[in-house]
């Protein structure tokens, strides 16, 4: 793969929306530090949430005009909002408010809350702090529990499914399945709220599946990952699914502390019964830790990019162009020998149609 970078401040988490027309944001968690000139006071912390936003027109952007412009806002034009607490991991989310659709963003905290920032497109702020509770139940009992201090939180909607998971600091494990109930047209509760002790701290969680083709709920697994092992071998910070050889399956990235980017792949067994097992296939060494990694559409050809926020910047890693136009080119083929024997399969039964008649008359 291919890099490219975007120099942002250091010590941030990274998240992308992706698919939210006419909209398109860039969001980050950014910390600063302001130095009292006084010596004899504590240096003041304070912790914002920055959202960017690329504008009206980014389905004719291409890849370098939407990093030099999101750049630009760095300095210009962006919502700036002041954090009390020390925020730990951001994550967006659609919620269904009066059957219209609209983007949250959760922002989970020391204070030991998930926070939620839905988006106002009638306020030129745009974005506005409302409780966790009315949209998500589920979550209730765990943010209740004084104990728990939610870091990492994962949602998915898989088919009719709503897959909420959530990793504390104190290394439990939170899972609630809800499932779409079309006549009230909401989610209701399936299965849990379960809570599972494992090991902390939890650095990620995934829920993904293995083909990145139509879903069964059966094939739907949970990839769960964390800093401290009984042998260190990478200092895992981060993981992400995403079909990266474009074969129908997905693979697992993970990104370290140790600078290291790391693909695995399932290996593939006949038997349903066997243990699911993982290969790597790819290495990728950086300058710095890798705090967060996302696939997103960039440069509209028709290839998802990879995005890899480090401790100081934000690298972007193109796919290998040859070897995409080498499987392109293999599946046209395919698809036009599938064409050809399917004509001919549809000369022959006209023709045995046809003999049928003239036998019959």
């Amino acid at each position: 793969m291919e890099s490219g970078g975007l120099p942002i401040d250091s010590g941030f988490p990274l998240d992308i929306i992706k698919s939210l027309p006419p909209y398109e944001d860039f969001i980050k968690r950014k910390n600063e530090q302001d130095d009292d000139d006084n010596a004899n006071e504590e240096p003041q912390h304070q912790f914002t949430l920055r959202i960017y936003s690329l504008g009206d027109n980014t389905s004719i952007m291409s890849m370098e005009e939407a990093i030099f412009k999101t750049a630009g806002m760095c300095l210009s034009q962006h919502q700036s909002i002041s954090l009390s607490f020390v925020p730990m991991q951001l994550y967006h989310t659609k919620i269904k408010i009066n059957g219209e659709s609209k983007v949250g963003l959760l922002l989970s905290g020391t204070d030991g809350r998930i926070h939620l920032y839905l988006e106002n497109k009638d306020n030129p702020m745009r974005w506005e702090e409302e409780s966790v509770r009315p949209y998500f139940p589920s979550l209730s009992s765990l943010l209740d529990s004084n104990s728990n201090c939610v870091s990492i939180l994962e949602i998915q909607e898989i088919n009719d499914l709503k897959i909420i998971a959530a990793g504390c600091q104190n290394g439990i494990l939170f899972i609630s399945i809800m499932k779409f109930d079309i006549e009230t047209n909401e989610y209701v509760q399936l299965e849990g709220p379960s809570s599972v002790a494992l090991f902390c701290p939890i650095t990620s969680i995934t829920i993904f599946s293995s083909f990145t083709s139509e879903v069964n709920p059966s094939d739907i697994h949970l990839l769960v990952t964390c800093a401290v092992e009984q042998a260190i071998v990478y200092c895992v910070l981060c993981s992400h699914v995403m079909d990266v050889d474009w074969d129908g399956r997905n693979e697992i990235i993970i990104g370290t502390y140790g600078r290291e980017m790391l693909i695995y792949k399932q290996e593939i067994n006949e038997d349903p019964n066997s243990i699911i097992s993982f290969k790597l296939i790819h290495q990728q060494s950086f300058t710095h830790p890798i705090y967060s990694i996302n696939g997103i559409y960039l440069n509209q050809d028709g290839i998802d990019e990879l995005i890899v926020s480090t401790q100081y910047g934000v690298h972007i890693l193109q796919p290998n162009l040859n070897k995409a136009k080498e499987v392109l080119v293999k599946r046209l083929k395919n698809l036009e020998k599938l064409r050809q024997e399917y004509h001919h399969l549809e000369s022959t039964v006209v023709n045995d149609n046809n003999n049928d008649i003239t036998l019959i008359n």
